[in-house]
């Protein structure tokens, strides 16, 4: 396979995130009659699977030295979905544009925090068979003064080369980007 690129669009507030999720809506519903129009390079292609990797959907931050204890949480963060939307490209290519909403909410121990920078990253797989491309990201999430919580929509592009296959052959993953033993400390905390 041919190098895949990833490129990072932007950001947009969390408040914005509802009307983003209403306009891929709605162009999901233009192409869902049949007499339609026929299709056109503009209108969207099939995609690959989006989702966030289960143990990679959220994280708690405690407060440095102090025991892991509710009342000692900073932050937590969660990645709470994922959309993709996809258009034709050349060369037998789809490009993916991803949106992923993260979202981050103050601890008690954070009254004093007024941002957090979240660490994630977005994997296109051949489903259940090899890693194609990952990459790793940074995003600032805003804590404003007396707000208890706050949010932000990432635009990632992905460059999926088909090669001959279905759009439906791949997967793209997103997470927060957690160390092994901040997975064993989450899995803990949850139970499992």
């Amino acid at each position: 396979m041919g190098i895949v690129s990833q490129v990072r669009a932007g950001r947009k507030p969390a408040a914005m995130a509802a009307s983003l999720a209403l306009a891929a809506f709605g162009l999901a519903a233009c192409g869902s009659s049949s007499d339609s129009a026929p299709a056109t390079a503009a209108q969207a292609a099939p995609c690959p699977a989006m989702s966030v990797l289960a143990d990679a959907a959220s994280l708690a931050r405690f407060a440095e030295g102090a025991p892991r204890t509710p009342d000692s949480v900073l932050y937590e963060i969660e990645m709470i979905d994922a959309k993709v939307l996809c258009e034709p490209a050349a060369n037998g290519q789809v490009v993916a544009n991803v949106g992923m909403s993260i979202y981050v909410r103050r601890g008690p121990a954070g009254r004093d925090l007024t941002g957090v920078t979240v660490p994630f990253f977005l994997a296109l797989t051949e489903t259940n068979t090899r890693v194609i491309s990952r990459a790793s990201y940074e995003t600032q999430v805003a804590l404003d003064k007396g707000a208890a919580s706050g949010g932000v929509v990432e635009h990632l592009t992905v460059t999926v080369p088909l090669d001959g296959k279905s759009p439906y052959a791949f997967e793209l993953i997103g997470g927060i980007q957690i160390s092994a033993a901040e997975l064993a400390d989450e899995r803990k905390r949850r139970g499992k």
